[in-house]
């Protein structure tokens, strides 16, 4: 059977897919956690764990793209993500039904549909002891995130169909963000229709499924993009030493010499040094919204699943516009110019969230949302791009995990033990502002160290190896 070119059409389904087959355990997962017992801190620390195997395995995920076939690969990430969160599903809801009153009807409950089990499975709320059961239930999400942790590879995937079709990254991403967006939308309403069990774990199945199923007789089939496409033109200024890291190589035989290689680029680029390292700290404070907002919204002010569900709709809505025009943004100011103007945004927007009490929570939570747009869109757009032309093109889905495991892992487990820890004994208010703070410090500190990098002044003796060289801004 001849096979079907991927375009990026592909590319735009790819991204609304894998996006949509974790919103709903990526979005409600706290949720879930906490109905079952678990305090805030706790909910923090095992997720800062699950973060730190996602630190491990995103790399041997990407490594693995690298040496052989990324669809799948990444159709086994989805084949052992969706098993490992059943076995997460039945953990927590046994060690539930162990320690609660009266117990369940088994098996019924755990669908949500036993007598008045849409009730229990929306407001399971008796507080058990979670001492003995909180390191089984660490395990089995550490084992989720480690399977899951292949997002990588489905980045590297978009990326390279993006450049094959001449689009910009993030015209592809806009559609990861549409179907995050009524995802979380979806995912509220059946939870407050019938209850947890069916909104996160159903519906991820379903999701999974699907994705599943165009990875393996779709993608998988007619992909032939070699080493993620052609590498960009080098910048001018990039220097020599890097400038040979960049040229094309044999394809790395194993796993770890993937990984390795992708370690030698860091260690030789100055440039991809500051923008992980300025990803970690970004991430570190970002999770205090991504995360710390919805416990707030449960724990303190009770706002229902919907009005949950719309903040993140609405966040989700005012990235569009930014993902759409992101390559106009990144060619006219320049990527570090956009990363330091994006993350302007978020100290503000914490000092903002601050103000949000049960009074005005209806009023003002939803406009505040809409910075989510301009502050998440363009600096993920400026990130996964200038990471890419400083990787070599080789190894691009490794090097993409570096900026992965940055920003999501790394950052996300520091912030989400230390921020949820904070909200556990000072509350959201105090929070945030602590939070707006070490945002402001972060970003003084990254406007100083990046200035070099924007519009930098080329050699005298520079010979610019395209004609147009000297426009080319990082």
């Amino acid at each position: 059977m001849p096979s079907r070119r991927l375009t990026t059409t592909h590319a735009k389904v790819l991204s609304f897919a894998y996006s949509g087959s974790s919103v709903a355990w990526n979005r409600f997962c706290s949720l879930w956690l906490l109905k079952c017992g678990y305090a805030p801190r706790q909910v923090g620390a095992m997720k800062s764990l699950s973060l730190l195997a996602k630190l491990v395995a995103q790399p041997l995920w990407a490594g693995t793209a690298d040496v052989g076939s990324p669809p799948m690969v990444l159709a086994a990430s989805v084949v052992l993500s969706s098993a490992t969160l059943e076995l997460l599903r039945l953990g927590t809801r046994w060690d539930f039904e162990e320690h609660s009153p009266g117990g369940a009807t088994w098996p019924w409950s755990l669908l949500g549909l036993g007598a008045s089990s849409k009730e229990r499975a929306h407001h399971a709320i008796l507080k058990q002891p979670l001492a003995p059961v909180v390191w089984r239930v660490a395990a089995l999400r550490v084992a989720r995130s480690a399977s899951s942790a292949a997002s990588p590879v489905a980045d590297a995937m978009v990326l390279a169909l993006a450049r094959d079709g001449g689009e910009a990254w993030g015209r592809q991403r806009f559609w990861g963000s549409a179907s995050w967006g009524l995802g979380s939308v979806g995912v509220g309403l059946i939870i407050d229709r019938h209850g947890l069990e069916w909104g996160l774990f159903g519906m991820s199945h379903l999701l999974s499924g699907a994705l599943l199923l165009f990875l393996v007789f779709w993608v998988e089939p007619n992909w032939d993009i070699a080493d993620g496409g052609e590498p960009p033109p080098p910048p001018f200024h990039v220097s020599l030493r890097n400038m040979q890291m960049r040229r094309p190589k044999k394809k790395p035989k194993h796993v770890l010499a993937a990984v390795s290689r992708g370690l030698a680029a860091v260690k030789t680029s100055d440039a991809l040094r500051l923008a992980l390292l300025n990803a970690i700290l970004f991430g570190t404070t970002v999770v205090s919204v991504d995360s710390i907002l919805y416990m707030q919204l449960e724990a303190e002010l009770h706002v229902s699943r919907t009005l949950s569900g719309l903040a993140t709709a609405v966040s989700t809505v005012a990235t569009f516009p930014v993902f759409w025009t992101s390559a106009h943004l990144v060619s006219r100011y320049g990527h570090w110019t956009v990363l330091v103007l994006a993350q302007a945004i978020l100290p503000v927007r914490l000092l903002l969230h601050a103000m949000v009490t049960k009074a005005n929570v209806g009023s003002i939570l939803l406009p505040i949302q809409l910075l989510h747009g301009p502050m998440f869109a363009a600096w993920i757009s400026a990130a996964v791009e200038l990471v890419d032309r400083l990787a070599p093109p080789d190894l691009r889905a490794s090097t993409q995990s570096l900026l992965t495991m940055s920003y999501f892992t790394i950052g996300g487990a520091v912030g989400h033990l230390v921020w949820s820890a904070t909200l556990d004994l000072y509350g959201a208010t105090r929070t945030y502002l602590a939070a707006a703070v070490f945002s402001a410090i972060h970003l003084v500190l990254f406007g100083i160290a990046a200035r070099p990098h924007v519009n930098p002044t080329p050699p005298k003796d520079h010979h610019p190896l395209h004609n147009d060289n000297h426009h080319i801004l990082l």
